[in-house]
């Protein structure tokens, strides 16, 4: 049962990280977000453009506990989000609203889990990728069905 969570949570993570990191991928590094080393302030979910809302609405319920430089990056990600295509716009939109969908405990779980295998060897990486998609492609395993006669507890 342990094995079942953690795939499920690994999935998500690599899943949500690899879509935000490339959607991240424009300029938007820590030392340009944050020059004089300070916490970033916050922005009021209302000071967010009508367009930006409609694409982080996922979000929305959550905006007040991000802090302001996850803010910036979801809206400078939401600024590019016109620029891609429609293939990786709904690829991004599956990915934040499961995303939004996790607890603090898994969000922390899983940023943690992308630092580890960011840390990895690209040849690791690429064989962890493999396995991945390797385990996504197989059917979903059905749990035993109880013998005959006895009552599922």
């Amino acid at each position: 049962m342990g094995e079942r969570i953690f795939l499920a949570v690994t999935q998500v993570l690599v899943t949500l990280l690899l879509t935000v990191a490339i959607a991240l991928a424009a300029p938007c590094a820590h030392a340009a977000d944050n020059p004089g080393g300070k916490p970033a302030p916050q922005i009021p979910w209302n000071k967010v453009s009508a367009p930006e809302q409609k694409i982080l609405v996922p979000v929305a319920k959550d905006w007040g506990q991000l802090s302001g430089t996850q803010q910036r990056r979801l809206i400078t990600t939401a600024k590019q989000y016109p620029k891609l295509t429609p293939i990786q716009q709904e690829r991004f939109q599956a990915r934040i609203t499961d995303w939004a969908a996790l607890t603090p405990e898994q969000r922390a779980a899983a940023r943690a889990k992308y630092t580890d295998l960011s840390k990895l060897p690209p040849e690791k990486q690429h064989e962890i990728r493999e396995k991945w998609s390797e385990k996504q492609a197989a059917p979903p395993v059905e749990p035993a069905a109880p013998p005959a006669g006895e009552q599922p507890k």
